[in-house]
């Protein structure tokens, strides 16, 4: 009888720590959050081109305004890209097509949506809220805010960004600002003027 009282307290407290969790909320208007010296982001992305969806899983490594890593998992956990933007440089590598982009500036050229500033669009995963991501009126993006998540539409095009965890005291390896593209991989031609090649 004894064993089971106290099986019950301890059942009893692990429930009441629980539900004195409230759950993170982000976008919130007004006063924008101070911004993490470095965060580990996770995120899913569900993008919706014409009659195709697909949703990715996302990770941010971001030291805010210096550096950032972005990898991108398809179906079974399949590296889809990886990204990186460090010291005004970036690249874009696409594993499974063997090709991969780079330039120079913190305006990325992402396939389907082209220009996107790195810095605004990191932001998001942040947690807070930006007017726009585009570059100089290179591609104008509508943005609407749901909850955790931002919706980004471009034309017919929709980027959806759902904030799943931000680790504001990550911890990780030096490895994480290094992207090697293999010999073998094709590097893409950018399709418009003003992203330095």
């Amino acid at each position: 009888m004894e064993n089971k009282l106290i099986f019950l307290c301890i059942i009893a407290l692990l429930l009441a720590s629980c539900a004195s969790k409230s759950p993170a909320v982000y976008f919130q208007e007004g006063k924008q959050p101070a911004l993490p010296s470095k965060a580990k982001v996770k995120t899913v992305l569900s993008v919706s081109q014409e009659n195709v969806n697909e949703k990715l899983s996302a990770v941010l490594f971001a030291v805010p305004n210096e550096k950032y890593r972005l990898e991108l998992s398809g179906t079974f956990g399949l590296s889809a890209a990886s990204l990186l933007w460090n010291d005004g440089n970036w690249k874009i590598v696409f594993p499974q097509e063997e090709r991969y982009m780079e330039g120079t500036g913190d305006c990325v050229f992402v396939p389907i949506y082209g220009g996107v500033d790195i810095h605004k669009f990191s932001l998001l995963f942040l947690g807070q809220r930006v007017d726009a991501i585009d570059c100089g009126g290179q591609n104008v993006f509508k943005t609407e805010y749901v909850e955790n998540s931002v919706l980004l539409s471009s034309g017919t095009d929709l980027l959806k960004l759902e904030i799943k965890n931000i680790d504001s005291k990550p911890q990780w390896g030096s490895g994480v600002w290094n992207v090697n593209v293999p010999d073998k991989f094709v590097r893409v031609t950018l399709p418009q003027p003003g992203f330095g090649m």
